[in-house]
């Protein structure tokens, strides 16, 4: 889905809607006191999953509590 910027057009990367609707569910369903608190430990929670999941070589490790982990390409898939 393009968004219009100025003269220039963003697109929202693959799985970027998906990502904020599961967050959007999330904290209807909590309603967390502390919203951005909440997002962290929820992109964490999918980050660990993720990682958990992925078998390949090593990937680079992101130290806990680093703004960009929840930002992280996902691995690829496997050969």
């Amino acid at each position: 889905m393009p968004i219009p910027s100025s003269s220039t057009t963003l697109r929202l990367p693959a799985g970027f809607k998906n990502l904020l609707e599961g967050l959007a569910l999330e904290v209807l369903r909590a309603q967390p006191a502390d919203v951005v608190a909440f997002a962290a430990q929820h992109f964490q929670k999918l980050l660990e999953q993720r990682e958990g999941e992925w078998s390949g070589p090593a990937r680079p490790r992101v130290k806990e509590g680093c703004d960009i982990a929840p930002f992280l390409p996902p691995p690829p898939p496997p050969s």
